[in-house]
């Protein structure tokens, strides 16, 4: 099933590719990702989450025969602020579920989204939305979780079931979609 939500979302990637894709091979002292660095450690608490885990730019950018190859890059500034509640959300999901959690994608370009197959209404063209992966339980455990975390109140927005991920944003109202 093809939700109206996000789209396919087919960018997928197991929890040990992720590690490598924060790696990558961009440049980690840019001055880009400095001034990302020292908004988030301003503008957040996040307990479990670094600033480069919310610049992952999708295991499709970052595989070379991936068609998507190079079509990501990092959330321009002034979409900087719309994170800090995923970031709030994020670390409650965490918390949550007691186990280690991978982002997979979080901003994504327009040529990218486009490419991975996501709707032009996606969350995460305006830095809103992340899909994340965790070292224990299901997609759905997760999406239980999310859910959870949303009713508690600490976020408004979408939760996506897939059958390797688990997407969530802070659109400002509730939406529940499983395409497993």
């Amino acid at each position: 099933m093809i939700d109206d939500f996000e789209g396919p979302e087919n960018d997928v990637a197991d929890f040990d590719t992720v590690e490598t894709m924060l790696r990558g091979t961009r440049d980690r002292d840019s001055e880009e990702m400095i001034a990302f660095r020292r908004f988030f450690d301003q503008s957040t608490q996040a307990q479990y989450f670094t600033a480069d885990e919310f610049l992952v730019l999708g295991p499709s950018n970052s595989n070379p025969s991936s068609a998507c190859h190079d079509k990501n890059s990092i959330a321009p500034e002034n979409l900087w602020p719309n994170v800090v509640p995923l970031v709030a959300a994020m670390d409650a999901i965490r918390e949550k579920l007691g186990h280690s959690v991978r982002i997979t994608n979080c901003y994504r370009a327009s040529p990218y989204n486009t490419c991975v197959g996501g709707v032009t209404s996606s969350q995460h063209l305006n830095f809103k939305a992340a899909d994340f992966i965790c070292s224990g339980g299901t997609s759905g455990d997760w999406a239980e979780a999310a859910m959870a975390v949303r009713r508690d109140g600490v976020f408004k927005g979408g939760v996506g079931i897939y059958g390797s991920f688990v997407h969530v944003d802070v659109r400002g109202s509730n939406a529940n979609w499983d395409n497993r």
